[in-house]
């Protein structure tokens, strides 16, 4: 895959995650912060040589690595703390689909 595409299949399913992980939470995402993390995930992809975005589609620790990060990085993770931090501390956390748990790791600290 070139290293464009793999770029794209990355960012297109970072989106989908939060899109999901928003809709799981029963909250309207913030539209601006949304794309502002989009765009620095965009920039931590940039730094990734072909090799290693083959690497993080390949490997969802890893990927879910870089998606924390930018989610952290951008702020994203302040936008509606209070709500998701309740969430996150009680036992509906284990209702939240697995494969979004990790977005939860930034408000369980």
């Amino acid at each position: 895959m070139a290293l464009q595409d793999s770029h794209q299949a990355l960012l297109s399913e970072f989106r989908e995650n939060l899109e999901a992980f928003y809709t799981e939470l029963k909250l309207a995402p913030p539209y601006d912060s949304v794309e502002k993390t989009i765009r620095c995930y965009s920039d931590l992809l940039k730094t990734k040589t072909a090799e290693e975005h083959a690497q993080v589609l390949g490997d969802d620790a890893l990927k879910w690595q870089l998606h924390v990060r930018a989610f952290v990085d951008s702020g994203l993770h302040k936008k509606h703390r209070g709500i998701i931090t309740g969430l996150a501390r009680t036992a509906a956390v284990g209702q939240f689909p697995e494969s979004l748990r990790y977005l939860l790791k930034p408000f369980q600290s």
